[in-house]
């Protein structure tokens, strides 16, 4: 994964032209004529709206990736001419609602920590 600074500046300033050594300030240079070099301040704001917002991202990363592994319970009994168990309905349903009902949060190497989320239970 890209560098907090890196994703910052990806974020404010799309496809632009830019070279960086480490992630300071000092060691930015602008390359894009197009747009103009964001301040310190800009970076340094959109750095913390990024880490606030990184424990979500990463637990909307591990729930589609649940949601996936469970896909093929839904294409089999399209296939069969089935409906989907009332189990499988709700665990799905309560994956995809997770990041509106979780607190997650990361452990101390920056990873979600799968603990803080009150994950449901796969249907047998």
């Amino acid at each position: 994964m890209s560098s907090y600074f890196s994703r910052a500046l990806e974020a404010l300033k799309p496809n632009s032209e830019w070279a960086v050594t480490g992630d300071q300030y000092s060691r930015l240079t602008w390359l894009d004529e197009s747009q103009t070099k964001p301040t310190e301040d800009e970076i340094n704001a959109k750095i913390a709206e990024l880490k606030a917002a990184e424990p979500f991202r990463l637990l909307r990363e591990e729930r589609n990736r649940r949601l996936a592994e469970c896909d093929w319970v839904v294409t089999k009994a399209t296939e069969l001419g089935k409906t989907v168990s009332e189990k499988w309905v709700g665990y799905r349903q309560t994956l995809r609602h997770l990041p509106e009902n979780a607190s997650p949060k990361l452990n101390s190497i920056g990873q979600l920590d799968l603990t803080s989320v009150n994950w449901p239970t796969k249907p047998s």
